[in-house]
């Protein structure tokens, strides 16, 4: 079996903390009990009006999880950065990492981004496991599928595509 699903990041920023509910953390609670992901890691941060600073981190992964997660993904960097023995160095330092439980973002990272915010905003740093795909990623494997691309497509990507075709069209009809 496939031991992790596909993996994503998302990174949301809020321009005023006061609207913040917590309908988005009840609705990754949701998805989560349903099955449908797994939180990685999750790191939220609030400057209030004053210029306070709150932080916090979640995961759903186990001490054991992090560690084997960090190594693959530390591995995979260092394969594609110096080949065998750079996996092998990428899945120690990745592991340790994970170890310290960082997910990216440590303490430093996050009180600098902190620093730039403007007061009375938010940012969120959701990195999930799609658990759903796990059981077509396992089937793919073993017919030898090999991921061509993958990734969310965004608005302004499909505004750039609407552009695209209109020009399209322009130019064909000036060929008729």
């Amino acid at each position: 079996m496939v031991e992790f699903g596909p993996i994503s990041m998302i990174a949301l920023g809020f321009p005023d903390v006061n609207q913040l509910k917590g309908e988005l953390l009840k609705e990754i609670s949701n998805l989560s009990k349903a099955g449908i992901i797994r939180v990685i890691g999750l790191t939220a941060i609030v400057k209030d009006a004053k210029g306070n600073i709150q932080a916090a981190k979640v995961t759903e992964l186990s001490d054991e999880e992090r560690i084997k997660l960090g190594a693959a993904v530390g591995a995979l960097i260092g394969l594609g950065a110096a080949g065998k023995e750079g996996a092998k160095a990428g899945a120690q330092a990745g592991a340790e990492r994970m170890a310290k439980n960082e997910f990216g973002l440590n303490k430093e990272r996050i009180m600098k981004i902190a620093q730039d915010m403007p007061k009375g905003t938010a940012a969120g740093f959701l990195l999930v496991e799609h658990l759903w795909a796990k059981k077509f990623k396992e089937i793919a494997i073993k017919q030898n599928g090999v991921v061509l691309a993958q990734g969310l497509i965004e608005p302004i990507a499909l505004v750039a595509l609407g552009a695209e075709l209109a020009e399209g069209a322009k130019a064909a009809e000036k060929i008729k």
